[in-house]
């Protein structure tokens, strides 16, 4: 009787199947996983959410754990051994691309709060500027740059710096004048000098927005906790720019003392086709802020919020009378 030959071909053949077998069960478990977790998390109501989202800022409770994002996507790429890669770019003039939202209202609009003198002014020339969704599709809740602005009000509010989020709607300001999305630091100037003049207490002028730079680029780990990296831009083409880098240069050296990591550094922008100024020229302590990527969660852009309020509270305290 002849022997059967069984050849390196089939060999194949048979691992082949074997993995996608494994493939198939790994599949659906993750699958059943999904399933579940997103009955479990209809069960967290967006009020909820919020009110998780703003008691962190109190230090009352720890929002992570209080809601636990896409359980399924953390757990496969650990069991598959897979990193998100995305591809990375630098800060750019009137960047558009990325989430692009409506404007967010404030979700805490607690009049009872409010600070008869803020301090401290924070808006954003653009304001939809959006990050990435995950994690936010059970609520109805846009994770913008004016969102993140309202929850480092809250964290600042806290460490007693009394602080105020612009809440006019830029785009109306634009359609009032026929003003294109280009003129948006005319629009959002305009409503920083109405804002100075009602408010003589102003000290501190902050333009938080969102880069348009890739994962990779925008997020830092620490600690096992994920952050959104934070670049300072800084208008070249006023005369007294420099006192807008000074602040913008400690301001980065105390961020990098608590993690060394979080920082892309100080920027200056002038020359063609660029602002070149960003209202810098309206205080000396003026400053824009990008706070992470395009791709980058709410959960980061926080946990960076964080940092830089307690940051703010160092500096403050060290160079306020």
């Amino acid at each position: 009787m002849k022997k059967r030959f069984i050849g390196k071909r089939s060999k194949s053949k048979k691992g082949f199947k074997i993995i996608c077998f494994l493939s198939m069960i790994l599949f659906f478990f993750f699958l059943s996983f999904h399933l579940l977790t997103n009955h479990w998390k209809k069960d967290i109501t967006s009020k909820e959410f919020l009110e998780a989202l703003l008691k962190n800022a109190t230090g009352q409770n720890n929002f992570y754990e209080f809601l636990i994002t896409n359980p399924t996507e953390y757990l496969f790429s650990s069991a598959m051994g897979i990193e998100i890669t995305k591809s990375e770019s630098v800060f750019q003039e009137e960047e558009v691309s990325g989430p692009v939202y409506e404007y967010v209202p404030d979700p805490n609009p607690n009049t009872e709060n409010i600070k008869v003198d803020p301090m401290i002014y924070i808006y954003n020339t653009h304001q939809t500027e959006g990050y990435s969704k995950y994690g936010m599709s059970e609520y109805d809740i846009e994770p913008t740059v004016l969102f993140a602005s309202y929850y480092l009000r809250e964290k600042l509010n806290d460490y007693s710096l009394p602080t105020m989020v612009e809440t006019s709607d830029i785009t109306e300001v634009l359609r009032a004048n026929n003003w294109t999305y280009s003129h948006s630091y005319e629009a959002s100037r305009y409503l920083v000098l109405d804002a100075k003049e009602k408010n003589p207490s102003l000290s501190y002028f902050f333009d938080i927005h969102r880069d348009s730079a890739g994962y990779n680029a925008s997020t830092t780990e620490y600690n096992n906790k994920k952050y959104a990296k934070i670049l300072f831009v800084i208008g070249k083409e006023h005369e007294n720019y420099e006192q807008n880098l000074n602040l913008a240069n400690q301001l980065n050296e105390k961020i990098k003392n608590k993690i060394p990591s979080i920082s892309r550094g100080v920027i200056g922008k002038e020359g063609k086709n660029v602002n070149g100024i960003y209202n810098q020229d309206i205080h000396p302590n003026t400053l824009l802020i990008e706070i992470g990527g395009k791709d980058n969660s709410i959960f980061e852009v926080t946990n960076t919020m964080e940092i830089l309020a307690s940051s703010l509270k160092e500096y403050i305290e060290e160079n306020e009378e």
